[in-house]
């Protein structure tokens, strides 16, 4: 990126001026260069002008991966608003409560037909929320799986600058074409498509993830990078194990050179997950990221041409990132390696704050450092920091504190795993006992006690899983990461009385 500005409008306005015709999105048929990228927002920005819109004010803006929900969002930016990201599949009485909560009045969609882009949301807010303010870019949900959804609140500055810093690791270039199936109701798929954007690149708007034709796709056309979570890459591998089908895709994508890389990140990527799809498309590489919407994503990478030697870490903090660990209750210190704690961050990307919640946005907070809720260690042979799981995850059994992802880095390298979740079920006897959710590899059948046996060459006796239940599929949340409590809860149903089922 060769632009300093700080305002996600004037950064895109400045792509669209220096990459003119070329061909900046394609998707539903459509195909839009830069010029017409800019001529689209202006028209939508005329319409909020028309429908009343104010400056600063939040503008809810429906997604659906259509090249004109870019315009959409440059429109807002370029008036002054605050985007707010909704998939047109959210129902009503989720558009309404989202209004409330941001105060916007106006919905904006440019995939509707011209005259009806704009129309009122209904809501009447006595005041909007103190974090929104002219300096402020986007307003983005968590997926609430412990509770109601927060909203964070991502100033332009916090956004712009991040981008900056993730193109001085990761390569974005004029030309570069990528496929773009993440949807822009997450962060993960703002700053994958922004970037995108704002370096001059060709971005491919998919509607939805599906592995068959993903997979057929970057086999017949050139790209450069894809952008995924794990769980995404998981039925991507199924696909390439497949008896027959999955060698014919593999010497088509080999072939084909595509993609240039998997970008992934929202969830871990298990190292054994990574390095089978590294074998079947030895011309890919992984860039594994980690961050937090709080911190305008990315704050650690790890960079392809490390991954081979680092897979199963997060790699190093990306460009202006700091980070530190507690134990116990303890404040924040210099990591210790080979020990464990919360992860903490300090980066000049923080949010400005949650929508209308300061007690959340200071509980976060230790100081200057922002707790994550992540527990980490640092490798003490090479300093690259890995997950070991998350703080209010921990399966206490016995007293002791077990972390998920310490009892799923060895299944996940086991020839038969998919995927695996480990689990805490609940106990009279021990508080919780160790159970694992099992996806068996294509042409694999696993049984349990060999599974068990496997973990007791690689584990301690108390992380070993007491049970483990074969599935098809790790069940998935709404943002299409593996979720651990609908995990939980299977694992807990089939304790209770029901045989595992594969």
């Amino acid at each position: 990126m060769t632009t300093d500005h700080e305002r996600l409008g004037d950064l895109l306005d400045g792509a669209c001026t220096r990459f003119a015709d070329q061909p900046a999105l394609t998707g539903g048929g459509r195909t839009l260069t830069y010029t017409a990228l800019a001529a689209e927002a202006a028209q939508l920005r005329a319409a909020l002008a028309a429908a009343g819109h104010r400056t600063a004010g939040a503008v809810l803006v429906r997604v659906g991966n259509e090249p004109t929900d870019l315009a959409a969002q440059l429109a807002v930016w370029q008036s002054g608003g605050v985007v707010v990201p909704l998939h047109r599949s959210s129902p009503d009485t989720v558009l309404r409560e989202t209004a409330e909560r941001t105060g916007a009045r106006l919905v904006l969609d440019g995939a509707r037909s011209a005259g009806n882009h704009v129309r009122p949301t209904g809501a009447a807010p006595d005041r909007a929320p103190l974090e929104l303010d002219a300096a402020q870019a986007l307003v983005a949900f968590t997926s609430g799986t412990t509770g109601r959804p927060k909203g964070v609140v991502l100033s332009h500055r916090a956004l712009s600058t991040k981008l900056r810093a993730i193109a001085r690791v990761l390569p974005f270039r004029p030309g570069d074409q990528a496929l773009q199936v993440l949807q822009l109701n997450f962060t993960f798929g703002q700053w994958t498509s922004l970037l995108t954007l704002a370096t001059g690149g060709t971005l491919h708007l998919l509607p939805r993830f599906d592995a068959p034709a993903v997979l057929r796709r970057l086999a017949a056309e050139r790209a450069d990078r894809i952008a995924v979570v794990p769980s995404m890459l998981r039925l991507v591998d199924r696909e390439l194990s497949t008896p027959g089908t999955g060698a014919e895709l593999r010497a088509a994508l080999r072939a084909s050179g595509g993609p240039g890389t998997w970008i992934t990140g929202g969830e871990p990527l298990p190292a054994g997950l990574g390095r089978r799809l590294r074998a079947a498309l030895p011309g890919s590489g992984i860039a594994d990221v980690y961050g937090l919407s709080e911190t305008s994503t990315s704050d650690f990478i790890l960079t392809p041409d490390r991954y081979d030697a680092a897979a199963g870490t997060i790699g190093r903090p990306s460009p202006g990132v700091e980070f530190r660990i507690a134990t116990g209750d303890g404040p924040p210190r210099p990591p210790v390696p080979g020990t464990a704690g919360e992860l903490c961050l300090r980066t000049p990307h923080l949010m400005t704050g949650y929508l209308d919640d300061p007690a959340s946005t200071r509980a976060a907070l230790d100081g200057d450092w922002l707790r994550t809720g992540d527990l980490a260690s640092v490798r003490p042979a090479d300093g690259m920091v890995e997950l070991v799981g998350r703080k209010k995850q921990l399966i206490s059994r016995g007293g002791i504190k077990i972390a998920p992802l310490e009892v799923e880095r060895p299944y996940a390298l086991h020839p038969a795993s998919a995927g695996c979740l480990a689990v805490g079920v609940p106990d009279t006897m021990l508080g919780e006992r160790v159970h694992l959710v099992f996806v068996a590899a294509p042409g694999t059948s696993p049984t349990e006690e060999e599974l068990r046996a496997h973990g007791r060459r690689h584990l301690e006796p108390y992380q070993v899983p007491e049970r483990i239940h074969f599935v098809a599929e790790l069940p998935l949340g709404r943002t299409g990461k593996t979720d651990r409590a609908a995990a939980a809860r299977l694992a807990a149903s089939a304790a209770a009385g029901t045989e595992a089922v594969r």
